[in-house]
């Protein structure tokens, strides 16, 4: 097997990118990003309403029949996947956009309101956090550990 080129990549190919400046560095409009880093917030308030709609149905709901309550728990795992992954969702949303805000050098307490609401999502649901929120801020409580679930079955961070 010949061996790997550890040299730079040829930019002959990219010199067209919008994001290269004549001298081939990297460059960002800091405005595009900064509006990026908004958009993605207004999405993210509109998720943190989602939970309300995320109540599963009593037992009873399904009624008496055998096959009924036989599904119940099927329903119930279903039920706890949305939560998980809705948690994640929110997660990674924030995580973006604090990622956009380093990269426009944007820091502000919006992000310390962002963490404190997703966890209040994240109480209300009973979702096992899978990031460390408030790095702006102490919890009123350490966040749990990390469990096991359908992306995470290791139970690792």
């Amino acid at each position: 097997m010949s061996p790997v080129d550890q040299g730079p990549v040829p930019l002959g190919p990219y010199r067209e990118w919008p994001g290269l400046d004549a001298s081939a560095h990297a460059k960002m409009d800091r405005h595009q990003v900064r509006a990026i880093a908004e958009r993605l917030t207004s999405h993210l308030e509109d998720m943190l309403t989602v939970d309300e709609h995320l109540k599963p149905a009593s037992k009873a709901a399904y009624g008496a029949w055998d096959a009924a309550q036989a599904f119940y728990p099927s329903v119930q795992s279903g039920h706890d996947t949305l939560v998980d992954q809705h948690s994640r969702f929110l997660h990674a949303v924030l995580d973006m956009i604090k990622k956009l805000h380093a990269s426009a050098h944007m820091y502000d307490a919006t992000e310390a309101d962002l963490e404190r609401r997703i966890a209040a999502v994240d109480k209300r649901l009973h979702a096992v956090p899978t990031t460390d929120l408030f790095q702006h801020g102490s919890p009123a409580s350490p966040p749990p550990t990390a469990s096991p679930n359908s992306l995470n079955p290791d139970a690792r961070d």
